[in-house]
């Protein structure tokens, strides 16, 4: 019964009816029958818990960015950085850094890398001499700023297609007609997201707050973090979703008008998915 209930929303949603609730269902749903397509089962973790989030894809890939550029600013802070930063960060980095940039930045595959990583890293405590792959691994790693998004639009999308597959939910020959969604699932993500926060590891609070401040204007959900224990504040929002929607053919003009404005150049206000199709402010 709840699988042919699904059924029909998602044919609802292909005919182009477009309702928040009919993904809602969906996402709380099938959470728990993702297959591993963490991005899936962000969302509907998002959907079903708002206020915090203390585990999952964005928390990790939040706490991660917030090391790397932790340890890395620490300098900018009149700090230096202590053995123990030098570890956390290059694990965070690792984990941030993809297959290309640490081929480029210490030569070796990834799997090499998190061998020479762990036993350089042993070896540092131990006291004893490193080899000169393990010296290159910790320098690139250890004291560098590396970021990422947890997940993209195009991400979501993928897996979300591929959950309603391997679910049953639809068929193969639907996947065409899925297509029209994309834009109103992308729209929804950056709703469910915005105005939630991330709990780093401190217990410290970061906002997750949307607007479209980068360099091609996209649509997005950062992370809002700052540092005051140095000489000057330093503010550092950090994307988390990334959308490849431009705002002015997906939001309403009062959202253009207050996204291009203040300190973090994001909306503090509740938004939605509007009847239109747009996102809206909550009235």
């Amino acid at each position: 019964m709840i699988d042919d209930d699904l059924r029909a929303r998602v044919q609802r949603l292909l005919a182009g009816s477009h309702q928040v609730h009919d993904l809602d269902r969906l996402f709380l749903a099938l959470r728990d029958r993702a297959h591993e397509r963490d991005s899936f089962r962000e969302i509907g973790d998002f959907v079903a818990h708002r206020d915090e989030r203390q585990k999952g894809l964005v928390t990790q890939t939040g706490r991660d960015v917030f090391t790397s550029i932790d340890v890395w600013s620490l300098e900018l802070r009149g700090r230096k950085p202590s053995p123990e930063d030098i570890v956390r960060a290059a694990w965070a980095n690792f984990r941030l850094a993809s297959d290309s940039q640490l081929k480029g930045g210490c030569g070796l595959q990834r799997g090499t890398v998190k061998g020479r990583l762990k036993s350089g890293l042993s070896k540092t405590e131990r006291g004893e001499a490193l080899a000169k792959q393990e010296i290159k691994v910790i320098n690139y790693l250890g004291n560098r700023f590396i970021w990422k998004p947890a997940f993209t639009d195009g991400q979501l999308f993928n897996e979300f297609r591929d959950v309603l597959l391997l679910n049953s939910i639809i068929l193969r020959a639907d996947t065409p007609a899925l297509n029209g969604i994309k834009t109103f699932l992308t729209l929804y993500a950056i709703s469910c997201m915005h105005g939630s926060a991330v709990v780093l590891e401190d217990g410290t609070r970061a906002d997750l707050l949307a607007g479209f401040s980068n360099q091609k204007r996209c649509l997005e959900v950062k992370m809002q973090i700052g540092f005051d224990d140095g000489p000057k504040p330093i503010m550092a929002p950090i994307c988390l979703f990334l959308s490849s929607l431009q705002p002015e053919n997906h939001c309403e003009a009062k959202l253009l008008e207050l996204g291009s404005k203040g300190p973090l150049f994001a909306w503090s206000e509740p938004v939605e998915v509007g009847s239109d199709g747009r996102l809206v402010l909550v009235t």
